[in-house]
């Protein structure tokens, strides 16, 4: 086969489309990574949480970041225990035999703050406090109308299957 105009200028073009989206694609990988919000040390935070490492905090402020910006601030004002949920899981087949469905619990907690300044969208922050640090926690806004902005993070935990 012999090389023709059009034959190579479709591979140059098409070479030069894939260097292009490579390049973008490992140009946003390495922006994430630069974003402090999911760096070891604050995931590391998040290690054996409960209520009880949220309850002496209430009343405490936290600050709120967004990658390199600050977002406002924000106080705790409550823990609250999410009440236990059974759930079913379907156990992987055995050759031959119909399984029954693993009975598994969720427990969680929700936390709920108070933010002072301007609204906050729904998203990932950082939060740094004294007590504990920095985590990053996803928030949704839950009040919506006049007053304080209030925003939820909810903790889930998927507890171990008991015996079948």
């Amino acid at each position: 086969m012999s090389l023709t105009r059009r034959h190579f200028v479709q591979a140059a073009t098409l070479s030069l489309l894939a260097k292009t989206a490579l390049t973008s694609a490992f140009a946003e990988v390495s922006s994430a990574t630069t974003d402090p919000t999911f760096a070891p040390e604050n995931l590391t935070a998040l290690t054996g949480v409960s209520t009880k490492t949220f309850e002496p905090l209430i009343g405490e402020a936290f600050t709120a970041g967004s990658g390199h910006h600050s977002m406002g601030y924000l106080t705790l004002v409550s823990v609250t225990t999410v009440a236990h949920i059974k759930a079913s899981a379907a156990k992987p087949r055995m050759a031959g035999r119909v399984s029954q469905p693993a009975q598994q619990s969720l427990t969680g907690f929700t936390l709920r703050f108070q933010g002072l300044g301007g609204a906050m969208p729904q998203g990932t922050y950082l939060l740094r406090n004294a007590s504990v640090g920095s985590i990053p926690l996803f928030l949704v806004p839950s009040h919506a109308g006049a007053g304080p902005a209030t925003y939820t993070a909810v903790f889930n935990f998927l507890n171990p299957a008991g015996p079948t």
